[in-house]
């Protein structure tokens, strides 16, 4: 096969193969990048269960895109033989590099991190390996581990080191490769991610040890053992191995899988702990801030005895924790994300508490972010992408740094365990642990703050650090009501947690009638009911309670940028200008504010100060890729296609591991019709996140350069990531009506576009996109009455709306008035619709002939 070219990658080099596959070197002669080919083998070929579970191998671990997982580009066929494209890796397995010799400490936690951290990501997905050894672990040139075979030698022919026979394999129904395998797999019992842990237990004891903890070579001796017989203690063979990694190893190989690790995360987290001296984890007790409270507790005896004791300990050990910080290097540039913490025991009122101080403790870190290393991740941002884990966040928004943590209330104390974690190889560098009476949150937040900002090794003035243990409230039971509303707004889209919000607002004004942010926290919970409801009733309570907060206090950002939603939500936008204007003067950090000015001077009609707006947020902090991409976003709605190019570059340069940047590059590309640049760039983004939009773009580049069933099978990937969206099904029904012999099949999606976008009109019937999307199916379907009265509708709400222009013409001309068509393509391309969409669209091929149309599209050509 070497020199074929099958599809369009060229095969270079034959790498090897054995049972279940034979792979390939090979070149992407489309995207220009060297690849592997895994073929199944010819013998295999004719037997369809074989060829299930080869796909199978591709569907799992294609699910699975994580920097410890090979990743899966394509699966195709070549002549009735199933193959996979996958990254093409350098380096060997760790078969060949242990090959009965021990790696030392470090670099078995190194790669035991890795391989943990793929499990998990795996199991979290539902996927159980069931086969993880050495030769389904490869390890790259830079000790980077890539775990390998989802789906194959453990389903289709199992291939033991050991010499078992046929009969005894499929007697006792094995599924995988002996020697790895947990006792509850050999005895055929339902198996799960422990399974996988356990064989990673033996993966670990062979690192070390040279050779597996049962080395028996006959097979029903080698079960017996496994079933029954203890490990030896690895430290037997390695008499310098550390105690805690042998309690590991041996945790892991636990017979009972309820006495393992219960999550591969688990695992991560203690072999981190190996590289480091462990943190302490004594519970910690702060001072209170405030001299009232303190009297409060001298009234109970016991606490104060206990709190005493607990203060002891903390204060011997901060010499150690420093010295224990000083060890740990952090990147330059440290791009944060604040997790919600997760609440022992699921308390609502607990967890709204924990949410809204995160989101504060988020606050706080961002006005730090003058200092060009450190960038904060806003927890409006985190919270719309549903973000709650490291490696969410480290692909959504490319941060390099992530705190977690979690909450336990029980009685009248908090417990809060709190880390900075290595969002890209999941290693925990710093923990904390502190307790505080729950009746003093204002040291609790006051502890949580301080801990970050020295785990992160951060510079806080004198002046700053008094402004956040100051309060506009003296009411520990007001600021606690305050936090639990800050929490419930968090998760504003669930009509219980506006209520709720109010109500703990409500409270916290019941007990000081002068506490600013918690009016301001009111309205913008008043604001979001009107916005959710459209119910104006709402306005006039949310506006009286930003107008009392800021009657209250002039000077806190947050009272300014409540009134500044509301103007500019009600149309006033110049009073929005100057409120937002006033909030970035008194927490010049703030993203809010900026996006909100922004916003404000666009529908003013000042684009020129928008773009201002977007320059004073860049050069304040030109490291941080979120500038770019709201410029990027605001040169795109502008048809400034170049220059949003250059800010997406922008974006995926400071941020390599951040899917917007991709995405949206290619969403660019796509409209200025660099069809072969998008596909690359939105590629990159599904391999580091797949995403509805990343996917339904990809899908349009296919589209537009006239590949109809590769837009076809991407736009089937962007349905199942959202299934009730009416867009990505009506580009699905164009898909298949344009695919050789699928038309039949467009009915079907051009039926469920038009059913999900009036479930949109029946909210919002002014919504001028939703009736144009109807408007052009019911027009690919044959149904002119329909089609012409949406899109009369639509055109009343929105006259000079470029992309409605464009589906206009696609009606008219499905039904073969061509003049009326070329009318609304003339206005749609006056009016910056791009024209390369113009050019690609098949359904204008029919008018490439007419004069008319290449005189306007020349003309468009030449417009500067």
């Amino acid at each position: 096969m070497i020199g074929r070219t099958i599809s369009h990658y060229r095969i270079l080099a034959n790498l090897g193969g054995g049972g279940m596959g034979v792979v390939y070197k090979a070149e992407d002669t489309r995207l220009g990048r060297t690849v592997a080919l895994k073929f199944l083998p010819e013998n295999l070929s004719q037997d369809q269960q074989a060829v299930e579970r080869f796909r199978l191998e591709a569907r799992a671990a294609s699910a699975l895109n994580h920097p410890h997982i090979c990743t899966i580009h394509d699966i195709d066929e070549h002549e009735g033989r199933q193959f996979i494209v996958m990254e093409l890796l350098e380096g060997q397995t760790l078969k060949h590099r242990i090959e009965g010799q021990s790696l030392d400490a470090g670099l078995i936690a190194k790669l035991g991190m890795q391989l943990a951290d793929a499990l998990d990501a795996a199991h979290s997905r539902g996927i159980v390996h069931r086969d993880v050894k050495p030769a389904n672990i490869f390890v790259t040139e830079r000790d980077e581990v890539k775990l390998l075979d989802f789906g194959l030698a453990k389903l289709v022919h199992p291939v033991s080191e050991l010499t078992v026979t046929g009969s005894l394999t499929e007697a006792l129904a094995i599924v995988g490769t002996l020697p790895y395998m947990a006792p509850e797999q050999l005895r055929g019992q339902k198996v799960d991610g422990r399974s996988d842990i356990y064989a990673l237990g033996v993966v670990l004891y062979e690192m070390r040890a040279g050779q597996r903890p049962f080395t028996e070579t006959q097979a029903a001796q080698l079960i017996d053992d496994i079933l029954h017989k203890p490990p030896p203690p690895p430290r037997r063979l390695s008499s310098d191995l550390s105690p805690r990694l042998e309690e590991i190893i041996l945790k892991c190989l636990e017979k009972d899988p309820t006495n393992r690790y219960q999550a591969a995360k688990e695992v991560d987290a203690d072999l981190g702990q190996l590289t480091s001296p462990v943190a302490p984890t004594e519970p910690r007790s702060g001072h209170a801030s405030r001299s009232g409270l303190r009297k409060a507790m001298l009234a109970c005896a016991l606490v104060v005895i206990a709190f005493s004791i607990l203060a002891t300990v903390s204060f011997s050990l901060r010499p150690r924790i420093e010295n224990w910080l000083g060890s740990i290097r952090l990147p330059r540039e440290k791009q944060v994300a604040v997790l919600p913490f997760n609440v022992v025991g699921g308390d609502p009122k607990s967890q709204a508490f924990s949410d809204g101080l995160t989101e504060t403790l988020t606050a706080k870190l961002t006005q730090l972010t003058t200092d060009r290393s450190l960038q904060v991740v806003p927890a409006a941002e985190l919270r719309a992408k549903g973000v709650k884990t490291a490696d969410d966040a480290r692909k959504e928004f490319g941060v390099n740094l992530v705190l977690e943590g979690s909450l336990d209330k029980s009685g009248n104390l908090v417990r809060i365990n709190y880390a900075l974690v290595d969002a890209g190889t999941r290693r925990q560098l710093r923990a904390e642990t502190i307790t505080f009476a729950a009746s003093d949150p204002f040291a609790l937040q006051d502890e949580v703050v301080s801990g970050a900002v020295q785990m992160l090794k951060l510079e806080v003035s004198a002046n700053l650090r008094e402004s956040w243990r100051s309060s506009d409230t003296q009411v520990a039971g007001a600021f606690d009501y305050y936090l639990q509303g800050r929490g419930y707004l968090q998760e504003y889209d669930k009509a219980e947690n506006l209520e709720n919000a109010i109500t703990v607002l409500e409270r916290a004004l019941s007990l000081d009638s002068n506490f600013s942010l918690a009016y301001t926290g009111l309205g913008q919970a008043y604001w979001m009911k009107y916005v959710a409801s459209s119910d104006t009733q709402w306005i006039k309570p949310a506006r009286d309670a930003c107008e009392r907060a800021l009657d209250l206090d002039a000077k806190l950002a947050p009272t300014h940028i409540c009134l500044g939603t509301l103007y500019s939500g009600s149309g006033n936008y110049g009073r929005a200008v100057s409120e937002f204007e006033r909030a970035i003067e008194l927490e010049p950090t703030n993203d809010d504010a900026y996006r909100g000015l922004a916003s404000a001077y666009e529908r003013l009609g000042a684009p020129d100060q928008a773009q201002k707006t977007y320059r004073r947020a860049i050069e304040l902090r030109p490291h941080y890729w979120a500038g770019y991409s709201w410029l990027g976003a605001f040169y795109y709605r502008q048809s400034r296609l170049a220059e949003a190019t250059e800010m997406f570059k922008q974006v995926t340069a400071l941020a390599p591991d951040n899917i917007r940047g991709y995405s949206n590059l290619g969403a660019v590309y796509v409209d200025q019709g660099l069809y072969v640049e998008a596909i690359a760039v939105l590629e990159r983004s599904i391999a580091i996140r797949q995403t509805y939009g990343a996917y339904s773009n990809l899908a349009n580049a296919h589209f537009y350069l006239r590949r109809y069933e590769q837009a076809v099978g991407a736009y089937k990937e962007a349905v199942k990531l959202k299934e009730k969206d009416y867009v990505v099904w009506w580009n699905l029904g164009d898909g298949y009506y344009w695919a050789p012999g699928q038309r039949a099949q467009s009915n079907h999606a051009y039926r469920q576009a038009i059913s999900l976008a009036n479930d949109a009109l029946r909210v919002n019937s002014r919504d001028a996109y939703a009736l144009g999307v109807v408007a052009i199916c019911h027009a690919m379907l044959g149904e002119r009455e329909p089609a012409f009265v949406y899109l009369q509708e639509g055109l009343q709400f929105a006259p000079n709306d470029a992309d409605l222009h464009f589906k206009a013409a696609l009606v008219y001309n499905q039904f073969g008035e061509t003049t009326q068509a070329l009318g609304w393509l003339e206005k749609a391309l006056a009016e910056g619709y791009p024209t390369a969409t113009v050019l690609n669209t098949p359904n204008f091929d029919p008018l490439r002939s007419d004069q008319r149309f290449a005189e306007l599209v020349h003309r468009k050509s030449l417009t500067p």
